[in-house]
């Protein structure tokens, strides 16, 4: 790639583009081959020697320190000196030039702890500047942002091209590679399958190229609900939601879109009886509920899957097949060892093709799976149950294309079986493709319900202002 220039690298998960970021940053030793920087081999493979040649990588995780500044997490532990004493004054000065340059309206001397997401990604784009790299990676860097904050942090990797620097920006998210690269390449399999400008190819190109087949990536077929209610919620009021009502149906997904702090967790955490309900009522099949804990809701039929996999989700020290037999392992019991082991076996196999889990085996640990594979695991864990209503909170992120297309399939089926999915996503994409219809939540409350068909990007956003500016009417009414 050149000077001046933002490069999209894409890929299904464990296409190999986390190995290539360590290669590049020296965190890991390559076999063979050259890595190169301007004029400049990197020969040895160091993250400091990968500093010194001008690489700089800006991971998902933030690393800042909460109880420092941003001008202090900015420098930290490359502090600029005179003899043993700090320069504070320049550093106070060096960063105040950086915002200014990223187009930014943020104090050097406020706490981290107060930032938003798009602002801790400017501490840690700050933390790559003080290196004056060539070089800047940016691993999934809107992966926790709001929908706003990414088109900020849009603008300021613009800007930084127009410095000159070359940035490679791995991501997800098409939409994102369409709007702000310049040139784009798929990894699949290890190998580059695709490098081309991103004016000479498409969306549905790349798709295919990640998946490695033809992939659908069209709106779902629209279907309304033919079974009675699954799930009634009328008035529901918790923490950071309410009062709001919501209906599942028997054989429908429902989508539940809003942007970050709009309550979408806070809603699906409340009727599983994570986080405690003030007012309202919740109904399963016609029967109210008030559960006290999500183990109640479990053996009820009512299962989540979190969004946050590698906390909430997977067992990474347990193998494949207990993270997806865990619940049922007492439908087993009562065989006999052998035939308990086969049965097992069956029937994560079973599950294990109906998800196109990668790979096919269950010995291996939860942690030896890649993101969108980890995630089959954990939908398979629910599946393998007799679940009812079935709860997804933003199921896809981190995903690859590929991984979405089956998970996507997968929970059509659940619900063509007979049970209610109800999925919060912040990506309009996904709903069209996977919802029936959508509720928009803004603020806590349900502001709006349209066909699944019609969740464009444009109208979602829309609706969530338009319902932000009538809560901040009434609220001044009032």
């Amino acid at each position: 790639m050149g000077d001046g220039e933002i490069h999209a690298l894409l890929g299904a998960n464990g296409a190999g583009k986390s190995t290539l970021i360590k290669c590049v940053s020296g965190a890991v030793t390559p076999d063979g081959g050259t890595i190169r920087v301007g004029d400049h081999e990197v020969r040895s493979h160091s993250p400091r020697s990968a500093r010194a040649a001008g690489v700089a990588v800006i991971y998902q995780d933030f690393s800042v320190a909460a109880s420092l500044d941003v001008t202090e997490n900015v420098f930290l532990g490359q502090e600029l000196r005179r003899g043993p004493f700090v320069r504070r004054r320049e550093q106070r000065r060096l960063t105040r030039e950086w915002l200014a340059r990223l187009g930014a309206d943020l104090d050097p001397g406020a706490g981290v702890s107060l930032l938003s997401g798009a602002g801790l990604q400017l501490v840690e784009i700050m933390k790559a500047l003080v290196s004056d790299p060539r070089v800047l990676i940016l691993d999934e860097p809107t992966a926790a942002l709001t929908a706003e904050e990414a088109a900020t942090l849009a603008d300021q990797c613009r800007r930084l091209r127009d410095t000159g620097m070359a940035i490679v920006y791995v991501t997800h998210r098409l939409g994102e590679v369409f709007e702000l690269a310049d040139r784009v390449t798929v990894l699949r399999g290890g190998e580059v399958a695709l490098t081309a400008r991103v004016a000479d190819t498409t969306p549905a190109e790349l798709v295919d190229t990640i998946a490695g087949r033809t992939v659908n990536t069209g709106t779902a077929e629209a279907r309304a609900g033919t079974g009675p209610p699954v799930l009634e919620v009328q008035g529901l009021v918790s923490a950071g939601i309410g009062p709001i009502d919501l209906e599942a149906r028997a054989g429908e997904v429902v989508g539940v879109y809003g942007l970050l702090g709009s309550g979408r967790t806070e809603l699906l955490e409340t009727v599983l009886g994570a986080q405690p309900r003030t007012g309202g009522v919740v109904r399963i099949a016609g029967r109210p509920v008030r559960y006290r804990r999500p183990a109640e809701a479990v053996a009820d039929g009512v299962a989540l899957v979190p969004s946050d996999r590698l906390r909430k989700g997977v067992f990474l020290t347990l193998p494949g097949a207990d993270n997806v037999l865990l619940p049922t392992y007492r439908r087993f019991a009562r065989f006999r060892f052998l035939r308990r082991r086969a049965a097992e076996g069956a029937s994560f196999t079973a599950l294990a093709r109906r998800l196109a889990l990668h790979p096919l085996t269950g010995a291996i640990p939860g942690r030896s799976y890649s993101g969108g594979n980890q995630q089959k695991l954990v939908v398979g864990r629910w599946l393998s149950t007799e679940c009812r209503l079935l709860l997804l909170d933003e199921p896809t992120q981190g995903v690859d294309v590929g991984a979405r297309s089956d998970l996507y399939a997968s929970l059509r089926a659940v619900a063509a079986a007979g049970s209610a999915v109800v999925v919060t996503s912040s990506e309009p994409d996904e709903l069209r493709q996977l919802a029936d219809r959508v509720v928009v939540l803004t603020r806590g409350r349900a502001a709006a319900e349209l066909p699944g068909a019609e969740a464009t990007e444009g109208r979602l956003l829309e609706l969530s202002h338009r319902g932000e500016d009538e809560d901040r009417h009434e609220e001044k009414e009032g």
